[in-house]
């Protein structure tokens, strides 16, 4: 694909094993904006919802009002990360698949021959979206120990997909914040961390077992994995060390 100018709109579907009232399409805008942002043009649908009673709904946890619209901005990073990947991707023809990229300057839609990378990099991005727009909380990571049905938190992470930020908290106060790289490398060991588990269990369950674990947004289950690597993860075993001591 050439270069072309900086708008791109990318339209997302939740996998085919996802079902309602979870699944959903996202279509994204993003193009230049002012001052070191870039404007966002954010529509969210859920779908498949017709023949679902709203009891079943509600007891999901949603409701008949989900669907969401925001306009606004986010850092132009954003623009620059999207803008390198369609330059680095090969397309084809649109299929059936996850992400579909408009041609810019056409009515053409494109998939990516590899969409691995840009399903987790949509993801992000509307998490980002979500975020910015008001309608989700960055995603909290609580670590502690489980013991009798009972979760004692010592350290939390509090990841904000818009601006890339990990801010660490200890419970004693002790505190950290993480950008840029460290972002990456963090948030990439977490998504292939959370997969591999979830391929083996559960992670909705509570644990049967007690011991150390991390709590994701207050639903999701993780053992305590000590192999991750780079600044964020060296942080919370260093920290996460002191906190067994006392």
């Amino acid at each position: 694909m050439k270069k072309g100018p900086e708008e791109f709109s990318i339209l997302f579907q939740s996998a085919a094993d996802i079902p309602p009232p979870h699944a959903f399409h996202a279509l994204i805008k993003i193009s230049a904006g002012d001052d070191g942002f870039a404007s966002i043009e954010f529509r969210q649908e859920y779908t498949d919802r017709d023949e679902i009673p709203k009891e079943e709904i509600e007891a999901e946890g949603f409701s008949l009002e989900d669907d969401f619209e925001w306009q606004g901005k986010l850092p132009d990073f954003w623009l620059e990360e999207t803008q390198k990947m369609v330059e680095a991707t090969e397309w084809k023809s649109a299929t059936n698949s996850q992400v579909l990229l408009a041609e810019p300057g056409t009515e053409n839609w494109l998939s990516p021959v590899q969409e691995k990378k840009w399903i987790r990099f949509t993801e992000e991005l509307i998490q980002a979206c979500l975020e910015e727009g008001g309608k989700e909380l960055p995603m909290e990571m609580a670590f502690g120990e489980l013991l009798k049905n009972n979760f004692f938190e010592t350290i939390s992470l509090e990841w904000r997909f818009a601006k890339k930020e990990i801010h660490a908290t200890i419970k004693g106060g002790t505190q950290a914040s993480f950008t840029g790289r460290d972002w990456d490398d963090a948030e990439e060991q977490l998504k292939t961390w959370m997969e591999d588990e979830a391929a083996e269990a559960d992670l909705y369950q509570l644990p049967k077992f007690k011991g150390y674990y991390w709590l994701v947004n207050g639903e999701v289950w993780l053992p305590e994995k000590n192999k991750l690597r780079g600044r964020v993860w060296e942080w919370v075993n260093e920290n996460g060390k002191k906190e067994k001591l006392n």
